[in-house]
């Protein structure tokens, strides 16, 4: 990854991620799996590796149909699935697997990390034959994530610098997404918008994936429990009455 603190920030995030974005994320694992290009029949001992794997949902959704064998890596080691011997720390620019090693790379909402994806999408390419890859649609957001933000901020909270560069960076269209594949080397690519229905509809389901999110958990961390608990409460109050949390999410197919 590309920006400093990145890395660090998700690795001090873990345990609230766990306790709220990863419930969203899982959801759109499922829908993510769906769409690797791979024959069903042939995902039977497929071997998968899960790149920018967080704490693991697309991994474990590719085994729920089929895989047989899931190595997850990323940059942040408190994130990882708790399976150490399938796990390991390393960059998407420069993993260290032979040529080949794999049959699928997923890569779930972790290429918008970089500037230019290209790099680690020939990566991808070098170290499995298929890529799934998922990255929020350009125009998406939902008003939970401007309405806690602002509690948060009169309660002194300063978003880090890191994030303020990320949430800069356009998210891509499926068709430079695509654009990407092909500038990777892959012959075949195809990215579709779909809405996924994340499960998180009430105002504590909202606060728990707000609060979870890697550039606020290392903060609302560093809170008394009284002064948490505060917090909490305005969050929940502010969000009171929102609509679902439903995800427009691009969906990258590559071979």
């Amino acid at each position: 990854m590309t920006i400093d603190g990145i890395g660090a920030a998700y690795d001090a995030a873990s345990d609230g991620w766990r306790a709220g974005p990863e419930r969203m994320y899982a959801r759109m694992a499922e829908v993510l799996a769906d769409h690797a290009p791979v024959d069903p029949l042939d995902m039977a001992g497929a071997r998968v590796l899960d790149a920018g794997a967080g704490t693991g949902v697309a991994g474990e959704a590719l085994r729920r149909r089929g895989a047989s064998t899931v190595v997850a890596v990323d940059l942040a080691p408190g994130m990882l699935p708790r399976a150490p011997a399938l796990s390991t720390v390393g960059d998407l620019a420069r993993l260290p697997f032979a040529d080949g090693a794999f049959d699928l790379a997923a890569a779930a909402f972790s290429l918008n990390h970089f500037e230019d994806p290209v790099p680690a999408m020939a990566e991808l390419r070098r170290v499995a034959t298929a890529l799934v890859a998922s990255a929020y649609a350009p125009d998406w957001s939902h008003p939970a994530k401007e309405a806690i933000e602002g509690v948060l901020v009169r309660h002194g909270y300063q978003p880090p610098e890191w994030y303020a560069v990320v949430r800069a960076d356009a998210n891509p269209s499926p068709s430079e997404l695509e654009e990407f594949a092909r500038r990777a080397g892959y012959a075949e690519a195809r990215a579709v918008t779909l809405d996924v229905a994340t499960g998180m509809d009430t105002a504590a389901d909202l606060v728990d994936w707000r609060f979870g999110m890697a550039h606020t958990a290392p903060y609302v961390d560093t809170l008394a429990p009284d002064d948490r608990a505060r917090l909490r409460a305005d969050a929940e109050a502010a969000v009171a009455g929102l609509p679902p949390l439903v995800v427009a999410m691009i969906v990258l197919s590559a071979r």
